[in-house]
C-alpha cells in the first residue's frame, strides 16, 4: 500500500471531497489514507463513517474576490500555510506518508509541506478561480512557482488542461472525475415527468439560477406548466432574491426550492430534465450524476459542460449561457422533441460511465502514485531547493513583523448574530413586533442597510405590514431592481425616496457607519440592536 497525505480544503463535503471520497472508498486495499482538514465539520463523520484517518491543522486558503486583498493579507495568509506545513512534518513521519495530494488548488499547504519533507507532490487543479467564481490567488508568482515544483499536476477537463497551459506554462495530467456509478445509475427513465426540471448544486449568482428561474418564468407566462425544483444551500441573500422574485411574479406553484441534501435519486427519478447553468464550469460533477441518473441535461454552452454535452444535441442540449430566453427556448424544444429523449438518455449514460467511472478513476491515478514513488532521482531538485530556500527566508524575516494570532473574529461575529436572533425570537414570542415599534416611535417608511441573513429577516418580517420598505443599501446586491429598490451608499447619483429612518443590520461597531449615513441621506438612522431595544420596552 501507499501512504498517501491528502489535503482537503472544506470542512464541509462540496464536490472536490466527494470525488476523493469515491476515489478513497475504491481505494481500501490499495492506498492508506490520511487527511488533512482546516477546521471542524460535517465532512468529519463522513471520514469517521469510512474508517480514514484524519488530522485538523488550520490553515487558510489562497483565493479572494479579484482586486480585492492587501499585501498584509498575503503574508498573513503565507504564515498560515507555512506554519501549518511545519506542524505536517510531524504528521508525515509519523504516518510514513510518501506523496502528498492536494485535493484543490486554493491551498498552498501541501505543496510546501512536500518540499519540506522532500517527498513527491500531486496538484488536483478543479477550478479556474476568475472564470468560474471571480476570484483570484492572492500571490499569483508564489502559485506558479509552487504549481512548477510539483511533480504532477492533475486537471479534471480538457478545458482546465489547457487554461493552466495558457496562463501558467504547466504541463498536466487530464483525469475526468470518477463518480460511484452504483450510487447515481438508474434506468427509471419512463417514470420520469416530462415537464419537471431540476437545478441542483450551490446556489450562486456564478451558477446560474437567475437564469434559470428567468427562463422558468418566461415558458409559464407563455402557458408552459412546468415545474423547477432548485435543490441546494448557499449564499443566503441571493437565494432569498429569488424567492423574492418567485413570489412578485405568483411563480410559488412551479418554481421550488428546497435545502442541501445528499441523495438526489428521488429527484432525478421524478425530474426528466436537469440544468446546468452555470458560468463556467471546470467540469461539473454534478451534470455527470444527472447523466448517469438518466435525466437529459441542458446545459450552458462554456467550460466543462460544453465539453461533457458536446455540440450536436447527442447527449443533451446547450443554449447561450447567461441569456435566459435561449434556455427557455431549450427547455421548450426539449419538451416538443421528446422521441430524442430516450437515445440522449441512452448515450449520455453510457458516455458518463466510460469515462467517469471511480474504478477507472483510481487506476489512473495509482500509476502516478506509483511511477513518483519508485523513482530513484528527485527531479528539479535545485528548483525545488531555491523555491524552499525562498520560502524559509521569507517566513523568518515576517518571524518578526507579524505575530500570528488566530483570528476569533469570526466566531465573535457568530456570536454576536446568535444572541442578536434570540433577542428578536423571544420579542417575538412575548408579541412585541418590529413593526409596532417602529409605528410608536412615527416611522412609517424606512430604508435598510446590510442585507446579510438579518436584513434579509427584517425584510421579511415588515413587507406585507404597515411599514414601507422604500429601498435598500448593499453593494453585493446586482441585477435585482426589479424586486427591489437598490442604492450604495458610496455613489449616491440618483435622489432616493423620502424614508423616516435608516436600520442599520450590520453587527458590531457601527458609529462611523452610523455618522456616514446621516451625512449621506440626511436620514434618521436606527441599529438593528436600537430597534430590539425598543421591541423589548413595549407591553407585551
Amino acid at each position: 500500500m501507499i501512504s498517501v497525505l491528502y489535503i482537503v480544503n472544506e470542512s464541509e463535503a462540496g464536490g472536490a471531497a466527494q470525488s476523493l471520497m469515491d476515489m478513497l472508498t475504491a481505494a481500501r486495499e490499495r492506498i492508506h489514507a490520511i487527511v488533512v482538514i482546516p477546521g471542524e465539520g460535517s465532512i468529519e463523520a463522513r471520514f469517521q463513517k469510512m474508517n480514514i484517518d484524519y488530522y485538523v491543522v488550520p490553515f487558510q486558503t489562497d483565493h479572494r474576490k479579484s482586486g480585492v486583498h492587501t499585501a498584509a493579507e498575503e503574508d498573513r495568509v503565507f504564515m498560515s500555510n507555512y506554519l501549518a506545513a511545519l506542524k505536517l512534518q510531524k504528521i508525515i513521519k509519523r504516518e510514513k506518508i510518501e506523496l502528498i495530494h492536494t485535493n484543490s488548488s486554493v491551498s498552498n499547504v501541501g505543496a510546501i509541506a512536500a518540499l519540506m519533507a522532500g517527498i513527491p507532490h500531486v496538484w488536483h487543479i478543479r477550478e479556474l478561480l476568475e472564470e468560474h467564481y471571480g476570484f483570484s490567488y492572492l500571490d499569483e508568482a508564489l502559485k506558479k512557482e509552487l504549481f512548477a515544483c510539483s511533480d504532477t499536476l492533475i486537471t479534471i477537463s480538457d478545458y482546465v488542461k489547457n487554461a493552466c497551459r495558457s496562463r501558467y506554462g504547466i504541463d498536466s495530467v487530464r483525469i475526468y472525475n470518477g463518480v460511484n456509478v452504483d450510487r447515481f445509475l438508474s434506468g427509471n427513465f419512463d417514470v420520469k415527468d416530462g415537464h419537471s426540471f431540476l437545478l441542483a448544486g450551490v446556489i450562486s449568482p456564478q451558477k446560474g439560477h437567475g437564469d434559470a428561474v428567468r427562463a422558468a418564468h418566461e415558458l409559464i407566462r407563455n402557458g408552459e406548466e412546468i415545474q423547477l425544483y432548485i435543490v441546494g444551500g448557499g449564499n443566503y441573500q441571493y437565494r432569498w432574491l429569488l424567492k423574492k422574485y418567485v413570489k412578485k411574479h405568483g411563480l410559488e406553484r412551479n418554481i421550488h426550492f428546497l435545502d442541501h441534501r445528499e441523495d438526489l435519486r428521488q429527484l432525478r427519478d421524478r425530474c426528466l430534465y436537469s440544468i446546468t447553468a452555470s458560468k463556467m464550469e471546470a467540469l461539473g460533477r454534478v451534470t455527470v450524476e444527472a447523466m448517469m441518473a438518466g435525466c437529459v441535461v441542458i446545459g450552458a454552452d462554456t467550460g466543462g459542460t460544453a465539453e461533457i454535452i458536446g455540440q450536436d444535441h447527442s447527449r443533451g442540449y446547450l443554449y447561450r449561457q447567461g441569456d435566459y430566453k435561449s434556455l427557455a427556448e431549450m427547455m421548450r424544444y426539449a419538451m416538443a422533441h421528446r422521441e430524442n429523449n430516450t437515445e440522449i438518455q441512452r448515450r449520455a449514460q453510457q458516455y458518463s460511465r466510460d469515462r467517469f467511472d471511480t474504478a477507472k478513476y483510481l487506476e489512473e491515478v495509482m500509476r502516478i502514485y506509483e511511477e513518483l514513488t519508485r523513482r530513484k532521482e528527485t527531479p528539479d531538485r535545485e528548483r525545488k531547493a531555491k523555491l524552499q530556500s525562498s520560502l524559509d527566508a521569507r517566513y523568518r524575516s515576517m518571524q518578526e513583523k507579524i505575530v500570528y494570532r488566530y483570528d476569533a473574529g469570526g466566531y465573535e461575529k457568530q456570536q454576536a448574530l446568535q444572541k442578536t436572533v434570540q433577542r428578536w425570537l423571544c420579542n417575538q414570542l412575548e408579541h412585541k413586533p418590529m413593526e409596532t415599534a417602529l409605528l410608536e416611535k412615527g416611522i412609517h417608511a424606512i430604508a435598510i442597510y446590510g442585507m446579510g441573513y438579518l436584513g434579509c429577516c427584517l425584510y421579511d418580517e415588515l413587507e406585507e405590514g404597515r411599514i414601507a420598505i422604500e429601498y435598500v443599501m448593499d453593494r453585493r446586491i446586482a441585477d435585482y431592481d426589479e424586486i427591489i429598490k437598490i442604492a450604495d451608499l458610496e455613489d449616491l447619483e440618483e435622489e432616493l425616496p423620502e424614508v423616516d429612518a435608516v436600520v442599520v443590520t450590520v453587527l458590531g461597531s457601527t458609529e462611523q457607519l452610523v455618522e456616514d449615513i446621516r451625512a449621506k441621506c440626511g436620514d434618521m438612522v436606527v441599529t438593528l440592536q436600537e430597534l430590539l431595544d425598543w421591541c423589548e420596552m413595549m407591553e407585551g
